[in-house]
């Protein structure tokens, strides 16, 4: 028997170019009537910057201003989605349910697992950047790392 896509989870790092991967995820979900969650992971500060902020920023202020990084990023995560949603209403009328939003705090890689576990997703998706071989030895990539500790299939696009 084929597998049944129900859930897509699309991590998406809203840096722009990501209609390609956009336009994938509501094809793949139109087409086999599957749920979309779009996803944002706000990767938390290291150790030294936290500190250097925590010296020089009060809590309220600090509070605030991540109130509205936030605001922020909800409102690009919502923006994107009805951009795409209005363009492709027509194509769309499989979509059994809106594409949900999610932003989470945590490690990237971490994050996008988690999540696909809660909301029992059958693929993730995500986007990739091309970097250089040093920098993928020494850092590796979240799409990399996502890839070789899924229990799930990872479906990554290219962004160039």
């Amino acid at each position: 028997m084929l597998p049944t896509i129900k859930t897509i989870v699309y991590a998406c790092d809203l840096e722009g170019k990501t209609q390609a991967a956009m336009e994938l995820v509501l094809s793949l979900a139109n087409s086999h009537g599957a749920k979309v969650i779009l996803m944002h992971a706000i990767e938390p500060l290291n150790a030294q910057a936290s500190n250097m902020i925590n010296n020089y920023i009060s809590e309220d202020i600090r509070n605030a201003m991540r109130k509205d990084a936030l605001k922020d990023i909800e409102a690009r995560m919502e923006t994107l989605l009805s951009e795409f949603m209005e363009k492709y209403a027509e194509a769309l009328t499989g979509l059994e349910t809106a594409p949900e939003t999610l932003i989470v705090s945590g490690v990237p890689a971490e994050s996008i697992q988690r999540i696909a576990k809660e909301k029992n997703a059958d693929l993730i998706v995500m986007n990739s950047r091309t970097h250089s071989r040093l920098s993928q030895m020494i850092i590796g990539s979240t799409a990399n790392k996502v890839i070789h500790s899924s229990a799930i299939p990872v479906l990554v696009v290219p962004i160039k």
